[in-house]
């Protein structure tokens, strides 16, 4: 396991390389040749992947924090996205998601979620009873996931939609206590694809992922067309569609919901997104809310639109992309069809980019012998998972034996995989580097001593390197006088929709009777009070 902690110095950006060479001469000690040819080889990696741009040094550090402060000033200024709106050119998009609280625990009902597009399962059906402030606060009645065929994964979208109502009819008439369920019911839907929000139940899906493709349905509103599904397919319940959330925003309040202090989250699975609670003081002079609607309100939350920042027409983020994407970057943005933000973040990215990387060097620098892995699945794509990086990362090099011989690598000795995980930090902590420069920038908004930010992401939460680079590399950046950064893994599947719902709840009621007096909306004061505490890790959800 890598140093937790290292220095505000010079050596911040070498330690990795001279921690690797210790561990080259400890393993190696006692033979003297085999010490010396890995230490060699270790600096021939170091220095082609510093020379082909995998390596940041201080001053393309300092340049992208400037450029993402550049970009958020930007988009506060001009970036905004609203209804029939002039739009200006910015290099990123701020999106007002509609929700305007989060979990106060005083929440109750019952309430039918629905999730589409999870890399786990396709849909899952939940229904679920809110119970106020007793522990737990929420209680999950019955659910039930399972993945669609590919004939309706990628469709029409009526054949999506009539087959998404089809099961919510299924799944309410297996439940055994049917009859007791209320004649209306509310339901949350929660959407892991980019979208658009002009209110909260209604959302635009802006691209689908690789599992999922009905180009019909982009850019429609898929909230209501799904209402006409549900109205004709199922007659003996009223369901009303009262709110859509999307990933980032379900991770930030359902991290919230244990952790108030949460202010920012972050998803970067097969897409990146970020979302963030915002004052709405500094929102009035854009007009996005009517007076009335303001009314009790200090916050809500944005997320940020990521999805068409490799556009020509982004120049500023464009130029500074382009900086720091290599000839790999670049291949792989074009293969996989995806943005700047997800080619340096997101996990199949990663594991794509290391496994060409790894390709690279057999060539170039001779990682393997050619007898190896030219016959090896390392040519094919996708052979790298998950599993395989987690535990490489940590070392754990026994229990690598069984992807070794999926991959063809059962002749491959310690040295070489040591030499294989270091290639590996390398791209996790470019990925690290970048990410922290943003949320550094992004906290500088928040008078805050202690901040919560909600991350999750297969790799991530599979690694645990991921999480302490991303720990070190935001006290390297921060200003002083933030205290601490505390990160939560959202990795409860369940608890994101539930969670959802909350919010949707409390946002919905304040939004339909803005002199309601039931305390269903805990709003909290603009002034928090500081909370001193130590730096740790947590794995609660």
């Amino acid at each position: 396991m890598m140093k937790r902690q290292y220095s505000k110095d010079s050596n911040h950006l070498n330690y990795l390389f001279k921690e690797f060479s210790q561990r080259i001469n400890k393993n190696y000690f006692l033979c003297v040749q085999s010490h010396k040819h890995g230490n060699i080889k270790l600096e021939r990696i170091h220095n082609y992947c510093e020379k082909h741009g995998f390596i940041l040094n201080h001053s393309t550090i300092q340049m992208i924090q400037k450029s993402f402060a550049n970009m958020i000033t930007s988009a506060y200024d001009y970036g905004i996205e609203q209804n029939n709106s002039n739009e200006k050119i910015t290099d990123i998009k701020l999106q007002l998601t509609h929700v305007n609280a989060l979990p106060s625990r005083t929440e109750q009902g019952i309430f039918i979620i629905i999730e589409l597009g999870n890399l786990i399962e396709d849909i899952r059906y939940s229904l679920i009873s809110l119970l106020g402030k007793q522990i737990p606060s929420y209680d999950i009645l019955h659910s039930r996931g399972y993945n669609l065929p590919e004939e309706i994964r990628k469709s029409h979208g009526f054949i999506l939609l009539n087959h998404l109502a089809m099961g919510l009819k299924d799944f309410l008439e297996e439940i055994p206590f049917n009859e007791k369920l209320p004649q209306s019911l509310q339901l949350g839907f929660l959407l892991h694809f980019p979208m658009k929000q002009n209110e909260l139940n209604h959302a635009e899906i802006l691209s689908w992922s690789d599992r999922f493709n009905c180009p019909d349905l982009l850019n429609q509103d898929f909230i209501i067309l799904f209402q006409q599904s549900i109205e004709q397919y199922i007659s003996y319940h009223h369901i009303n569609i009262i709110a859509c959330t999307q990933e980032s925003v379900a991770a930030l309040i359902s991290v919230a919901f244990e952790y108030p202090n949460t202010l920012i989250s972050i998803i970067f699975k097969h897409t990146f997104q970020l979302s963030f609670v915002e004052d709405t003081e500094n929102l009035r002079s854009k007009n996005l809310f009517q007076p009335k609607q303001l009314h009790e309100f200090y916050q809500t939350i944005l997320s940020f639109n990521f999805q068409f920042i490799h556009s020509n027409k982004s120049l500023k983020s464009h130029a500074l992309f382009q900086t720091l994407l290599t000839s790999i970057d670049t291949y792989v943005m074009y293969k996989l069809n995806v943005n700047y933000f997800d080619i340096f973040t997101c996990d199949s990215c990663l594991l794509e980019i290391i496994r060409i990387l790894i390709l690279e060097l057999c060539i170039h620098e001779q990682l393997l012998p050619y007898s190896l892995w030219s016959k090896s699945k390392l040519n094919y794509h996708g052979s790298l998972s998950l599993k395989f990086l987690s535990y490489l990362l940590q070392g754990k090099y026994s229990k690598l034996k069984i992807y070794l011989n999926k991959l063809g690598l059962k002749q491959i000795k310690k040295l070489q995989l040591i030499h294989m995980e270091y290639i590996c930090h390398i791209i996790i902590r470019r990925s690290t580097q970048i990410l922290s420069c943003l949320i550094v920038c992004l906290s500088d908004r928040y008078n805050e001593e202690n901040l919560t930010i909600a991350i999750d992401s297969y790799l991530y939460r599979l690694c645990p390197i991921y999480q302490i680079y991303m720990q070190n590399e935001i006290e390297y950046l921060c200003k002083r006088w933030i205290t601490m950064f505390h990160f939560v893994n959202a990795t409860n599947i369940s608890s994101l929709g539930v969670a959802a719902v909350m919010s949707l709840q409390k946002t919905e009621k304040r939004m339909i009777n803005q002199d309601d007096s039931i305390n269903s909306l805990c709003v909290r004061k603009n002034c928090r009070q500081y909370v001193k505490s130590q730096h740790h890790f947590s794995h609660d959800f």
